[in-house]
């Protein structure tokens, strides 16, 4: 069972019959988020196994030093009525924001890491919803500065950090995804 803020079980909100975003982590988090954002980015930005290893690599960093209440993992999943061995019903991920705290420098900090919806999401609010429910999490808890890096080219998310209020607060020339990609650095003050 997955475990929600103060050891309860993952919070659910439902979105719809059949789709929810739960809070928490579950067995095999790191591996379905990990294929789904390198399948979609293999796919339209053309990055390959340099960019799978990065994300990889930093889901396993944070979710060894995750901590409850103080870090927080949302992740938009379709339940699917069959498909598993138990005859439970199956959970496939199809999207995922963190508030990583646990992993910053300065008190009252945090990134917001890993956002990203499967392109069959798009334009249904769920990124507007996901981003909600981090920055909710980051007032709840006392943060007061909020940080987030993306890409230049990824519109739709740049369109949702600005209507939450961050600000663009850089550019450069990233090389951590096995190419050059120009990348931008937002940041929400609370």
């Amino acid at each position: 069972m997955e475990m929600g803020r103060s050891g309860l079980p993952g919070t659910v909100v439902g979105i719809s019959n059949d789709m929810s975003i739960v809070e928490g982590y579950t067995t095999g988090l790191i591996g379905r988020v990990a294929s789904l954002e390198a399948v979609f980015y293999r796919e339209h930005w053309q990055l390959g196994r340099p960019f799978e290893a990065v994300i990889a690599s930093g889901l396993s960093d944070y979710f060894n030093r995750y901590e409850t209440g103080v870090d927080a993992f949302f992740r938009v999943v379709h339940h699917k009525e069959c498909g598993s061995l138990s005859g439970q019903p199956r959970e496939m991920v199809m999207g995922s924001l963190a508030v990583d705290r646990s992993g910053r420098n300065r008190e009252g900090e945090v990134a917001l890491r890993w956002f990203f919806l499967h392109p069959s999401l798009h334009g249904r609010g769920l990124g507007k919803l996901l981003m909600h429910r981090a920055v909710a999490f980051a007032r709840e808890t006392g943060v007061r500065d909020i940080e987030v890096e993306t890409f230049e080219g990824l519109d739709a998310a740049c369109g949702i950090y600005e209507s939450f209020g961050f600000e663009l607060e850089g550019r450069w020339e990233g090389r951590q995804w096995g190419r050059p990609l120009p990348e931008r650095r937002y940041r929400l003050i609370l």
